[in-house]
């Protein structure tokens, strides 16, 4: 083989991993929304979450964030709670908003640096978003049916 037919093989090996990656990194935004996105609930769910004022929410948690591959530590999220929604806000994020009704369930999820919380959809929509609060909070969030 020729030193000119093994470069270009390197070559096309080097063309077939930037294609593939192109490609992922394509799809991945396409499924995902975007590193620290979330994809916006479904017309049913979107029409019950209202902007609430900071004082109109039962109760404020703070602590650490992961929101689909962007990590933010305490106290940089910020989680507010009501009985109808919920609103995570990560300091360089855009704030999520999340009605009851659209979660099932409320998943327990352990680290390193403790406990943490998981939001259950049907849709599959918060996967990837996860918040891990300063204290102990599951008993505040099941008193408002967050369970």
């Amino acid at each position: 083989m020729s030193p000119h037919a093994g470069m270009g093989i390197v070559l096309l090996a080097i063309c077939a991993l930037l294609v593939t990656t192109v490609f992922a990194g394509g799809r991945w935004r396409e499924k995902t929304g975007g590193l620290g996105q979330v994809p916006p609930p479904a017309p049913e769910h979107a029409r019950r979450i209202t902007a609430l004022r900071d004082e109109d929410y039962d109760f404020v948690l703070r602590g650490g964030a992961i929101v689909n591959g962007v990590s933010a530590t305490w106290p940089f999220a910020i989680l507010l709670v009501s009985r109808d929604q919920i609103e995570l806000r990560v300091r360089i994020l855009v704030p999520i908003r999340i009605a009851r009704a659209e979660v099932t369930g409320v998943r327990r999820v352990r680290g390193l640096s403790g406990r943490g919380f998981k939001f259950r959809t049907e849709s599959g929509r918060l996967d990837k978003v996860s918040f891990w609060p300063v204290g102990k909070a599951g008993k505040q969030l099941a008193e408002l049916g967050w369970y």
